[in-house]
């Protein structure tokens, strides 16, 4: 391996809704990042096609050599077997000696911390959230998918926001402008349901309803505001839980816990973080929450940059080409 400045890594933060990828060397001489679409659990084998996607990715970056890559993924898969097959055909596919692979809340907290401690919470199309105490191991907190989970991200709140179009459509609840929202969105709501149903990658399309849904509630809209309040109250249990898992010691005079808050419902001034901010303030006020340091993707790439995963290591999983 070489040494840590001229370490050739390819630093990936896979979503659902897009993967994105930066090589350490074209990025220092000026070049941007590389997108290529995202893979969801719904997409048959999610290995093979976020293999497919990383490698179409490098070769778009002009596929530059590679010592190590750094996966953080929102499908990280957490079969051994699995782990396995990811690391290893992404490395022989790009020629490099190593792969780290991770959940994407791991790169998050890298990013959003700088490597140092305290929560990082973010939320996109999922949510992510780790919290590292000033000594002694990280822990991951939330998230747990779609199905199970990932409450107050785009697709949780795209999907409340549809729940309550069908609703007032069906007569089982109140108007909503949300229905104007969704003819808009999705080209009508005659048949709507089994349209997305049918769609090839219905979590994306969902979460990308949940502007329309923040929007409506901005502009007054009672069901939509619902749903935007039981957002913001599933985001404050999660900080919560996350600065109670990395407080201080009991006889620190400090108990405020850095909170990281990022991803793209988050960005300063959304509407989303503003609600946010102010439950915070009056329900955890130890959370000492401001911008994050930087994106998951910094956050593979400064993983990816040190000489080995740290404090991360129990959630990293690494695969070295045998010598």
């Amino acid at each position: 391996m070489t040494h840590a400045d001229a370490r050739r890594v390819l630093a990936v933060d896979g979503g659902q809704s897009a993967i994105r990828l930066r090589h350490a060397a074209s990025h220092a001489s000026g070049g941007g990042d590389i997108t290529v679409g995202g893979v969801s659990r719904l997409e048959g084998d999610v290995v093979g096609a976020v293999i497919h996607a990383v490698i179409q990715g490098w070769r778009a970056a002009g596929s530059p050599p590679t010592d190590r890559i750094v996966l953080g993924l929102t499908t990280a898969p957490s079969d051994p077997a699995e782990q396995q097959r990811l690391c290893v055909e992404v490395a022989e596919a790009v020629g490099a000696e190593e792969a780290w692979l991770a959940d994407d809340a791991v790169t998050t907290h890298a990013g959003a911390l700088s490597l140092g401690w305290g929560v990082s919470v973010t939320a996109g199309t999922g949510v992510a959230c780790l919290a590292m105490p000033a000594r002694g191991g990280p822990r991951v907190i939330g998230g747990h998918g779609f199905l199970l989970g990932d409450e107050g991200g785009a697709f949780w709140i795209g999907r409340e926001g549809l729940r309550a179009v069908f609703r007032a459509l069906d007569g089982r609840g109140p108007g909503t402008d949300l229905v104007t929202a969704a003819a808009a969105r999705f080209d009508g709501v005659a048949d709507l349901s089994a349209r997305i149903h049918a769609l090839p990658r219905p979590v994306n399309d969902i979460a990308h309803f949940a502007p329309d849904v923040l929007a409506a509630a901005d502009a007054g809209d009672p069901v939509a505001a619902t749903v935007t309040d039981d957002a913001v109250a599933e985001l404050v249990a999660l900080v919560q839980a996350g600065v109670d898992a990395a407080a201080p010691a009991p006889d620190d005079p400090d108990r405020s816990v850095p909170v990281a808050l990022g991803g793209r419902l988050l960005a300063d001034g959304s509407a989303l973080r503003t609600r946010l901010e102010q439950a915070l303030d009056t329900r955890v006020p130890e959370a000492a929450h401001g911008d994050a340091d930087g994106t998951p993707l910094d956050g593979a790439m400064a993983l990816g940059m040190a000489p080995d995963p740290g404090r991360y290591a129990d959630l990293v999983v690494t695969w070295r080409r045998d010598r």
